[in-house]
């Protein structure tokens, strides 16, 4: 049987797309999705606001990020504070049916929570 909504894209326009690691892939993936008309917020302890403020992204804080994204990117380093650091408790603070593009290294996410956020529908497939 034919279901059209699995090969209907998504509008990028207007939507919430958080960074997670504000590096230098980081910064030109914000550049690019301000020019897809896409809203940017990014979130990295180490990142100098100016940098941001002059792509146009604002620096928000690691919850805020994870809770108002449509889309996230991540592209933080695997260090011991960032392994597994998407986990049950973060999958669940983000919005019903979030995006997520993992640019940075596998362990980041722990991928049987991973799993059980795309099972429920949390995460969109």
């Amino acid at each position: 049987k034919w279901q059209r909504n699995k090969f209907v894209g998504v509008s990028l326009v207007g939507k919430t797309l958080a960074i997670m690691g504000f590096g230098k892939v980081g910064s030109e993936v914000a550049r690019r999705a301000k020019g897809l008309g896409m809203h940017v917020i990014a979130h990295d302890p180490y990142a100098p606001s100016d940098r941001a403020r002059a792509i146009g992204v604002e620096l928000v804080g690691f919850d805020e990020a994870i809770s108002t994204a449509d889309f996230i990117s991540l592209h933080m380093p695997l260090t011991p504070s960032t392994s597994k650091m998407f986990n049950d408790q973060s999958f669940e603070r983000m919005k019903n049916g979030v995006r997520i593009i993992n640019v940075a290294r596998g362990g980041v996410i722990d991928e049987d929570a991973l799993v059980r956020a795309l099972d429920s529908g949390k995460v969109a497939q």
